[in-house]
């Protein structure tokens, strides 16, 4: 395991790094109510709590979609070295159940976060045999990366660092990120995406929707909580979304 820290970095979102703690614990009540099995989950959750059955099948729901991607992709290309680059992270178990539970070889997995959330999932990973005993043998073939995505350069430079090649197929995964990070960065990051990896997939999971009742909720309740959706209205629908991958 390679760890990489950048600093110092642009002026914290600590409102952003937030949304972190509560997607997590989103996530296992999800797992809790049965929906998806992930015995990994509860070991960067500190205090559990029950949420509503709506919560739960949103989550499951997002869940399930970026985890069925992420194995369509490795199907796709089962006899070949690729690389795997989940931008904003989090705590997501993602590439733990990949090792764990699928035994997944010849990949090498990049998670990408700000510094003190890769910091605080490092010290879970180091604080649990169970965690340790899966990320320690992978030495090289696992990246933590403390990133702010604004800083494309630094990004691109720490990337590097890891061993990344271009050529081989790679998967960036951005599940619920972007919105939170305006839209000139958003746009330059995709764009250096589409010109440096020829051979790649963008995997990317947002809020759409902003001007219906729930997208009124929505965009409410993120502003109370210091993080608004800052490209939401730009991009506002799954056509939108198309249009930025395009870029």
């Amino acid at each position: 395991m390679h760890i990489v820290y950048l600093v110092p970095i642009l002026p914290c979102m600590q409102q952003v790094q937030g949304t972190n703690d509560n997607s997590i614990v989103s996530k296992l009540s999800m797992v809790n109510a049965g929906y998806f099995c992930d015995p990994y989950l509860k070991l960067f959750v500190t205090k559990s709590s029950r949420r509503a059955p709506i919560i739960n099948r949103g989550y499951y729901i997002r869940v399930k979609a970026v985890d069925h991607l992420l194995s369509a992709f490795l199907q796709c290309f089962s006899n070949q070295h690729v690389q795997v680059i989940s931008l904003g992270a989090g705590f997501d178990t993602s590439f733990l159940r990949l090792i764990g539970l699928h035994g997944v070889q010849d990949c090498h997995l990049i998670e990408v976060d700000f510094p003190a959330v890769i910091d605080r999932k490092l010290a879970h990973i180091k604080s649990n045999s169970m965690l340790d005993n899966i990320v320690h043998p992978l030495g090289s073939s696992y990246n933590l990366i403390g990133c702010d995505l604004r800083r494309l350069g630094e990004l691109q430079m720490k990337l590097a660092e890891c061993g990344i090649d271009s050529n081989s197929p790679t998967l960036f995964i951005a599940e619920c990120v972007l919105t939170y990070v305006d839209v000139e960065s958003v746009n330059k990051l995709i764009g250096w995406v589409s010109m440096s990896f020829l051979n790649s997939a963008f995997c990317t999971y947002e809020q759409i929707h902003p001007d219906d009742a729930f997208g009124h909720i929505m965009l409410e309740h993120f502003e109370s909580q210091g993080c608004p959706l800052r490209n939401i209205q730009v991009y506002p629908t799954r056509a939108g979304h198309w249009l930025y991958l395009a870029i």
